[in-house]
């Protein structure tokens, strides 16, 4: 228990920066977090089609926005050579938007998952390739012996967030 605290303060301090900024949809984010490292069965490295991913949570904050304008300007440096490649592997992605952690991702349906790690990242990528650039992504895919509380949790944060599923 004492580690699974630890971990959410880690995650929670890493985002001090927005903490002045939070708001009810983001302590429900935190707490969603928490509950997807506290309840998962297992996780697994898979590859996906860029396109199967759909972000937990807007990029609204202005250190947010810039961020993840930074990547895109990076990106689009090396598009051409990755649209190549055709697959992003954790070292690629690695290599062109350097992260402490993977893109971090839960199941929604058969074509579809949701990224509650890594969501500027995946923004980022989204705004440079395009669906037809036919682009898989390596996630870390975390799983549930029952999905459906984590995924009604998710729905809420997304909708909260302004998405729709």
């Amino acid at each position: 228990m004492l580690q699974k605290i630890t971990t959410f303060i880690k995650y929670l301090l890493g985002k001090s920066s927005e903490l002045k900024d939070l708001e009810t949809k983001d302590a429900l984010l935190a707490k969603v977090v928490l509950d997807i490292h506290r309840k998962r069965s297992h996780s697994e490295f898979i590859s996906i089609p860029l396109f199967a991913l759909k972000q937990i949570h807007a990029i609204d904050r202005e250190n947010a926005v810039a961020a993840t304008n930074q990547r895109v300007a990076k990106l689009k440096t090396a598009k051409v050579s990755l649209i190549q490649h055709k697959h992003l592997s954790q070292a690629v992605l690695a290599e062109y938007l350097p992260s402490v952690s993977a893109i971090k991702v839960v199941k929604q349906s058969d074509d579809a998952y949701v990224a509650y790690e890594g969501n500027g990242r995946l923004v980022a990528l989204q705004q440079v390739f395009s669906p037809d650039d036919l682009i898989t992504i390596e996630v870390e895919e975390y799983s549930f012996k029952d999905p459906d509380k984590i995924l009604q949790q998710i729905a809420k944060v997304r909708s909260m967030n302004g998405f729709e599923d």
